[in-house]
């Protein structure tokens, strides 16, 4: 196994969301502990699963420490785990009874296996759980609604919300999360409503891009819904490099002139480079016809080239008179206010970029 191959241990992974969620790492190149009670459905998951990745299967019951010492023994042996899903659940009695009527000691088989093993589990692993490690406890909206007849299973996921929550309080050094992935099309929810079609609900394929975007991510501890998680930009920064011939020059202007502060800067044999960190970022495409159009309004139809900068100003003027201090010149003359409702002026650095400096100084349809 890679040394940068991460490991997964999901709960209730021979179907449903666990099976979905396990075919998914899988893809992402993990490697997986997969554990379920059918030991037959759990081997077809582990031969399926093979294929894309190191797989190791444990049949058993979660709420016996016998497997869950197993899994954490088969967590051990594969180096360390980066990720623990307790996704297997038991709904109990169904149809389910009210709670005047519901059976206490189905009642304490829902507990045992909704709230104590999840925590048993983690117990049993914390010695292999790795820096930065996410634990993720699947949950549901019964725990925060109080829909008639799911006392048994609501009550249990409330509980697990609230251990959840005290164990993130606990330790900080990991990510701990309540998911909720909402309603799915799978054998759970037929049974918690057996005469009904549920063949509307979503697959649970559905829920697994906002799992994946919880675990990949650095959202703080906390309950999350998995439909409901916002998605992630596939870029976490753009920068701009820019090849000057007066680096000390370039510094200047990009420095003291925008007042960007310094990220990251070096000196060596192989030469000299600095990074700034500029506020918000955005990508403005143009056709050709556009760009001329736009160089018209701003600079008299300088041509701008490939390539420009526009930075958002305070105050237009006196931006530009820094940075024609730190060596700019300006392009077309002075500042103009352009159809679209903006103060704009054209400089050009001392690296021969052009750059517009723009302030909206009025709400006006956008004439481009």
């Amino acid at each position: 196994m890679s040394e940068n191959t991460r490991t997964a241990l999901i709960t209730g992974a021979s179907r449903g969301l666990g099976l979905a969620l396990a075919r998914r790492l899988a893809e992402d190149g993990w490697s997986l502990v997969i554990g379920g009670r059918d030991a037959e459905a759990l081997e077809a998951a582990r031969a399926e699963l093979s294929g894309a990745a190191s797989v190791a299967a444990v049949p058993g019951d979660v709420s016996e420490g016998a497997h869950r010492l197993a899994l954490a023994e088969a967590v051990r042996n594969s180096g360390g785990l980066d990720l623990l899903v307790n996704n297997a659940s038991m709904l109990g009695p169904s149809p389910q009874p009210e709670l005047m009527e519901y059976p206490l000691d189905a009642l304490e088989e829902v507990f045992r296996v909704n709230v104590f093993a999840p925590l048993a589990l983690i117990r049993a692993a914390k010695e292999n759980l790795n820096s930065g490690a996410a634990i993720i406890n699947v949950t549901s909206d019964a725990a925060i609604q109080n829909y008639e007849g799911w006392g048994g299973y609501g009550s249990s996921k409330a509980a697990l919300d609230q251990m959840t929550n005290i164990l993130a309080a606990e330790r900080g050094d990991l990510r701990v999360y309540a998911l909720d992935p909402g309603d799915m099309r799978t054998r759970m929810h037929q049974s918690a409503f057996p005469d009904e079609d549920i063949s509307d609900r979503p697959l649970p394929e559905e829920s697994v891009p906002g799992i994946i975007r919880l675990i990949e991510g650095d959202l703080p501890s906390g309950r999350y819904e998995a439909r409901g998680l916002p998605e992630e930009p596939r870029i976490k920064e753009l920068r701009v490099a820019i090849t000057a011939d007066d680096f000390d020059a370039a510094r200047r202007f990009y420095g003291e002139g925008l007042g960007l502060p310094v990220a990251d800067e070096w000196s060596g044999e192989s030469g000299n480079g600095v990074i700034f960190s500029a506020p918000d970022t955005t990508v403005e495409i143009l056709d050709r016809r556009q760009s001329e159009f736009v160089d018209e309004v701003e600079a008299k139809g300088h041509a701008s080239g490939h390539v420009r900068l526009a930075v958002e100003a305070g105050d237009v003027g006196e931006t530009a008179a820094a940075l024609r201090d730190a060596g700019a010149r300006m392009v077309g003359g002075t500042a103009v206010e352009t159809p679209w409702g903006d103060m704009n002026a054209r400089l050009e650095t001392p690296d021969g970029l052009q750059i517009t400096l723009f302030h909206p100084i009025e709400e006006k349809e956008a004439v481009r």
